[in-house]
């Protein structure tokens, strides 16, 4: 891999960070499940001491029987991203499909442009695809919430940043990406969603537009980050509404959540060893 096509990679990660890929990015994200305390056991010696027998476990409680199905499937999320086949020949996968957990705190904020978003989503599910060139690429994620009404309120969130940020930054010192949003026609399918342009400015990957598209479907919302690079062919809208209509069709039978909000377990962590049994 050249340095360009890894800062390029670099650049799409910030991108999907701060304002077009993840639609929540709590700083600080559970990987792993924690692991239960054992049960006491009772000790026996080589006498025959008698042996203690323990009362039967308490039955749990109905706020710890409504656990999220999005915190409970996480492989069944990455196995219903759009494949190979969903993109054109000669574009290669990366990076690779993964699933992180994420267990936001009160009063927990992400940045997406401009404003600092609450955090309510509970995982995501992503892949990339870009030609062999480099560019065009695109990003495509499912970021999973406990509900429909936590994913309907984030995506008003993100909405009314495109709508309102004008000119902002990504990242900071020499890192640092001019990026502004213009208004794009908003995408079809789903049960709302919003589009814009992203255009960004780096000294190193140079003058980038990415068609950043958003739709929510029940308790998930789909992300597509579509970029090439300014002056040559915009990103192709065919190719980012296939892959809309794409993901909408694998989700249509998927996990559905269960419970309120607020019991919120320990999620579903889905290490890249795990991942790899099932690719």
């Amino acid at each position: 891999m050249n340095r360009f096509v890894l800062l390029l990679l670099v650049l799409t990660l910030a991108l999907l960070t701060v304002g077009c890929g993840t639609s929540d990015s709590p700083p600080a994200i559970a990987t792993t499940a924690p692991i239960a305390a054992p049960l006491p056991t009772a000790i026996t010696t080589a006498t025959s001491a008698p042996v203690e027998t323990l009362p039967p476990a308490p039955s749990p409680t109905p706020a710890e029987q409504a656990t999220p199905a999005a915190t409970r499937t996480g492989a069944d999320y990455v196995l219903r991203l759009p494949r190979e086949d969903a993109v054109p020949s000669g574009w290669a996968m990366s990076p690779q499909p993964d699933f992180e957990t994420r267990a936001p705190r009160p009063g927990e904020t992400y940045r997406f442009a401009c404003r600092d978003l609450p955090a309510r989503s509970i995982g995501i599910a992503t892949v990339g695809y870009r030609h062999l060139d480099g560019l065009p690429s695109v990003a495509i994620e499912y970021v999973i919430y406990p509900t429909a009404e936590d994913a309907a309120a984030a995506l008003a969130d993100m909405r009314v940043a495109a709508d309102t940020c004008g000119d902002f930054t990504i990242g900071s010192g020499d890192a640092a990406t001019a990026a502004s949003f213009a208004p794009l026609e908003p995408p079809v399918g789903g049960e709302e969603g919003f589009a814009a342009a992203l255009t960004t400015a780096n000294a190193v990957s140079g003058d980038l537009v990415t068609h950043l598209v958003k739709v929510r479907q029940n308790h998930v919302i789909i992300g597509i980050s579509h970029t090439a690079r300014a002056g040559d062919a915009p990103p192709d809208e065919a190719l980012t509404r296939a892959l809309i209509e794409t993901a909408l069709s694998n989700l249509r039978d998927g996990p559905r959540p269960s419970g309120p909000s607020a019991a919120r377990p320990a999620p579903y962590a889905l290490s890249s060893r795990r991942l790899s049994r099932i690719m």
